[in-house]
């Protein structure tokens, strides 16, 4: 990774394969690939696979390839794999403290209880990584090379050493970074220029060549891959699509997904994507699903999150084959795989809210399928003010027994909410931290990671206790400048 302006990306303009324009260069024909010096598709077999969620300020984050092989329920047989029913969600967790919403921007919503909140039981404390001067808006774990990469507004990318805790490297890009992405040998950082122009900076990270893929204008908000794909969600409303040139190893845009090609109306805040399926949230809060074989719009869900002036998707998962969708109107929403005869990919009404709207909140009609459950597990649109301030990141990781637990950094709090799943019950905090943008987890060494607007990065691990015997020889691989 050097400092230098590298080759260039070329700007590109085509359709998302040009369904119904009359032109035959049908785009996705052949899917897959590599990228350039070693990008290419991957099986997603690991429980979580988040794509390059933001907004506000947001980095992916989360566990991939194969993490905690104790239980394997992701993406199992594809997207439609691993359907729960109803009473599989929640029931089990309490109340959380009621707390304002706060802006778009990260302003700050109202507090939960005050005080700062010890940490669980079974998480410890390790490390605090200083070094940034602004917000920390993406961090992404390359566990090949046991090294941390951090994106900044202060303008930089910190390269940190899993080994020694040291910041190895400090890479100038010319501008705020928000978001990032590890694919394939690449390291991607979108990057609002000082002249507001958005870019994807690539880097290879076996030769170090470095490459500006031009064409977004405002920030870069998400960076996904897949299919031999490279995808950015921009403040402009625009998703461009990015494909390897095999001849040259440069990156060249191949489409501008835009809102008359059934895309977005406003700025695209996250993205994931699960095998051939891609989901990408808004602003707004809407939903659009895409086919990368086919290259279009397969459904679209206009107000998934909409009860709120502020209802921006801020982050998405997926977990058992559900998508889970975070945002600023305060709700985490879980959404089923719809039955094949619909012609649709997810059930037009989540499954589950969290947190879920108290009985006596609960209104007739208008749910799935004209009617509504009685109380626990209701799932229309709650009509009262969310018992959270709005979501900014969501971050899947798995404690030593192998439960799966969402982390959870909300606007204007203190701390990280632990939610385990599917129950939503509480698992704790972790403490003193503010507006957390960005959160990963490091299954070898049962971290989880996180940046927060003050430029902090913090460490915690979860504990290896003799009961759960799950993490045999984990203790051993994790890393020592942690410890």
């Amino acid at each position: 990774m050097d400092t230098g302006e590298g080759g260039r990306g070329g700007r590109g303009g085509g359709r998302y394969n040009n369904r119904g324009r009359g032109r035959g260069d049908q785009y996705y024909s052949g899917g897959g690939g590599r990228y350039g010096g070693g990008m290419q598709q991957q099986q997603q077999n690991d429980q979580y696979y988040q794509g390059g969620s933001r907004g506000g300020g947001g980095g992916r984050g989360g566990y991939h390839q194969a993490y905690n092989q104790s239980y394997g329920n992701f993406n199992q047989g594809g997207y439609r794999g691993g359907a729960r029913g109803r009473g599989y969600w929640g029931g089990r967790g309490r109340s959380p403290p009621r707390g304002g919403r706060g802006g778009p921007d990260g302003g700050r919503g109202g507090r939960g209880a005050g005080g700062r909140e010890p940490l669980p039981d079974d998480v410890e404390s390790l490390s605090e990584l200083k070094g940034h001067t602004k917000k920390v808006t993406c961090l992404e774990l390359d566990q090949a090379s046991g090294q941390l990469f951090t994106g900044s507004h202060d303008g930089t990318v910190r390269v940190w050493s899993c080994t020694s805790g040291e910041c190895t490297s400090t890479v100038p890009v010319g501008g705020e970074v928000d978001s990032m992405l590890i694919e394939g040998g690449f390291l991607f950082a979108g990057v609002k220029s000082t002249t507001g122009q958005g870019v994807v900076k690539a880097w290879n990270m076996a030769t170090n060549q470095e490459m500006v893929l031009e064409g977004h204008t405002g920030r870069v908000q998400c960076l996904a891959a897949g299919q031999g794909m490279l995808f950015s969600g921009g403040q402009d409303q625009t998703i461009r699509v990015w494909k390897p040139n095999a001849a040259t190893g440069m990156f060249e845009c191949a489409a501008i997904l835009r809102a008359e090609h059934n895309g977005h109306t406003s700025s695209i805040s996250s993205m994931c994507v699960s095998q051939h399926i891609m989901f990408s949230g808004d602003a707004q809060g809407g939903i659009k699903v895409w086919d990368l074989n086919q290259g279009a719009v397969i459904q679209s869900l206009d107000k998934a999150h909409s009860d709120t002036s502020h209802p921006a998707i801020m982050s998405m998962l997926i977990w058992e084959g559900h998508l889970v969708t975070g945002s600023l109107d305060g709700y985490i929403k879980v959404w089923e795989p719809a039955d094949p005869s619909t012609g649709t990919t997810i059930s037009g009404t989540p499954i589950f809210i969290f947190p879920e709207a108290p009985p006596q909140q609960a209104q007739q009609g208008g749910g799935r399928g004209g009617g509504r459950s009685k109380g626990r597990g209701g799932y229309n649109q709650p009509q009262q003010p969310p018992l959270l301030p709005g979501v900014l990141s969501l971050c899947g990781v798995a404690d030593p027994a192998g439960k799966a637990v969402v982390m959870v950094s909300y606007n204007g709090e203190s701390a990280i909410r632990l939610w385990e799943l599917p129950s939503f019950a509480d698992r704790g905090a972790l403490a003193d931290v503010s507006n957390v943008r960005s959160m990963a987890g490091f299954p070898a060494g049962r971290l989880m990671i996180s940046g927060d607007e003050r430029g902090r990065v913090k460490v915690w691990r979860w504990k290896d206790t003799a009961a759960t015997g799950l993490i045999a020889g984990a203790a051993a691989a994790a890393p020592g400048g942690f410890s």
